[in-house]
């Protein structure tokens, strides 16, 4: 049973057009459902806890990263599968799962290939996509430690492929690029940036050499150091388009 929620950006009349055509192309390829359009008065994860106790086994969100990264808690806990008809602007998140924007999206949801992706836990919250941390963290692999000598570098953990990772939302594992923020010179003169590098990893603990330290997961949820990071094998089913690798 499908579940559809719009964002409350959506609300803006140059929407209209668009919400017009996807929710008459579902009716056509006979994947309608409940639908569910947020306004600032009404709180999406409430629309969705609510459709869970209806019966929805598929979220369906219209939106953007933001919205998506709303809902993922909610869809996570009940192991609900999330698809996504991007709209609006701010879309990384539907580049990375291979879904075009708009109306062709309603297509990839009916096709509804289904992959079940890797999941980072810190402590108890999950991230799907990626998690950044300041240089002043250490990253406790437990055969090896990982730490930044560039007080102005910083730490990212990828989940999918990025432009210095390879790695697969389906491979039990996630990518750590140590990334430095300083300019550096060459025997030549010029000054380039440090090569960033990458380590793989399964779990790790993180904390900080001093005081506490903030970690961000998927741009949203903040949660501070000492953590403990683990990947969750297949914790989210998602349906994908056909770009994904």
């Amino acid at each position: 049973m499908y579940a559809y929620i719009f964002d409350s950006f959506l609300q803006d009349r140059k929407y209209a057009h668009d919400i017009t055509q996807i929710e008459n192309r579902l009716v056509t390829l006979g994947i309608q459902g409940r639908t569910e359009k947020m306004t600032i008065l009404k709180n999406i994860q409430e629309a969705v806890r609510a459709a869970i106790k209806r019966g929805a086994t598929t979220i369906v969100v219209v939106g953007n990263d933001e919205t998506v990264n709303k809902v993922l808690p909610q869809l996570v806990e009940e192991k609900i599968t999330l698809g996504f008809i991007p709209l609006g602007p701010n879309q990384s998140i539907a580049q990375v799962l291979g879904i075009p924007e708009g109306l062709a999206a309603c297509d990839v949801i009916s096709r509804r290939v289904v992959r079940h992706l890797d999941m980072g836990r810190v402590n108890t919250m999950y991230f799907l996509f990626s998690l950044s941390a300041p240089a002043n963290v250490i990253f406790d692999c437990g055969d090896y430690t990982v730490s930044s000598l560039d007080p102005a570098g910083s730490f990212t953990i990828h989940n999918f492929a990025s432009p210095h990772t390879h790695g697969r939302p389906d491979d039990g594992q996630v990518e750590l690029v140590v990334q430095g923020g300083q300019e550096q010179r060459s025997w030549l003169g010029r000054k380039h940036n440090s090569a960033p590098s990458t380590f793989s990893l399964q779990q790790a603990k993180i904390t900080s050499l001093n005081g506490s330290a903030m970690i961000t997961l998927d741009g949203q949820l903040s949660v501070k150091t000492p953590a403990t990071l683990e990947v969750v094998k297949g914790k989210l089913d998602v349906i994908i388009g056909k770009n994904l690798k």
